[in-house]
């Protein structure tokens, strides 16, 4: 018997059909879990260069169990709570904040002001980077990262609450990949990169050893869809 077939034989029943669906949905859709997501209504799987452009938002997508293969309608309650969130938390209401703020990010962003102080605080920071559990013993250079990230994410939001088409967000999920590409490696570089990004703007955030742990998985787990989504190409080649 696997190592694995045994690990999920001595789960609970109930735990164990949990933990093969979850792994499925992973799989399939690039999400632990589409219970927000109401798939009687029409909904499309995203060809593979879209899978691969939207992958870019993982540290946030997978926190929030948002597809990245997939696109699909939120239910009313969770529609209506994520959409108050992204007034609360981007100050987006229609779609001329949408675009003001994905301007922003793909043009500035954070990392004007605090790429500079990776070099003007370089001790500080590192030690702050030293003190998290991902950033411990990888290096950080840039934290574009936790722009391109979040760039990929809001215009994915923008869609999904209808203040942007598809092909008005797009463009920008496309740029935030190509721009990922050019500074970044790989997968685990961008991570690094976003999780240093995420200290710098709130130090005392309480949830940063969540992230941490989050990005761990991404990084390592074999379910992890960045275990199965290319750094590169990009865009895909079609077949």
């Amino acid at each position: 018997m696997s190592r694995l077939i045994k690990f999920l034989w001595n789960l609970r029943p109930g735990a164990r059909n949990a933990r093969v669906l979850e792994n499925f949905s992973l799989e399939q859709y690039g999400t632990r879990s589409l219970d927000s997501y109401d798939l009687t209504q029409p909904h499309r799987m995203l060809e593979p260069t879209e899978v691969r452009a939207m992958a870019l938002g993982l540290p946030l997508f997978f926190w929030a169990d948002l597809p990245v293969k997939l696109l699909a309608q939120l239910k009313p309650k969770p529609h209506a709570e994520s959409k108050a969130s992204l007034a609360e938390w981007w100050g987006i209401e229609d779609a001329e904040s949408a675009h003001d703020t994905l301007h922003w990010l793909r043009l500035e962003g954070h990392r004007q002001e605090y790429q500079p102080r990776l070099k003007t605080e370089s001790l500080h920071w590192h030690r702050q980077f030293e003190a998290n559990p991902f950033l411990a013993k990888r290096p950080v250079n840039s934290i574009a990262g936790w722009d391109y990230v979040r760039l990929v994410c809001v215009a994915r939001w923008c869609y999904d609450y209808q203040y942007l088409s598809w092909e008005e967000a797009w463009p920008f999920i496309d740029v935030g990949a190509r721009l990922a590409l050019r500074d970044f490696d790989s997968w685990e570089s961008l991570a690094a990169s976003f999780m240093a990004g995420r200290l710098m703007w709130a130090p005392d955030n309480p949830n940063h050893a969540e992230m941490a742990a989050n990005l761990q998985i991404l990084v390592e787990s074999p379910t992890s869809p960045w275990r199965q989504i290319p750094w590169r190409p990009y865009p895909v080649p079609t077949a």
